[in-house]
């Protein structure tokens, strides 16, 4: 669930957790997710935002 906003802010965003597979493939991942990885893979966590505050 995104992060709400308040007096009229836009939410926020939510994170993600995925693996980039060195064959180009992505895996995406639940937040309890355990996966092997292999040399090349690139384990990416991206970082929620927070919501915004007032109307723009």
């Amino acid at each position: 669930t995104a992060p709400f906003g308040l007096e009229g802010g836009q939410p926020g965003q939510c994170g993600d957790n995925f693996i980039e597979r060195i064959n180009g493939q992505t895996e995406q991942l639940s937040n309890s997710d355990q996966a092997d990885m292999e040399i090349g893979d690139v384990f990416v966590i991206t970082t929620p935002g927070g919501g915004g505050f007032g109307k723009t």
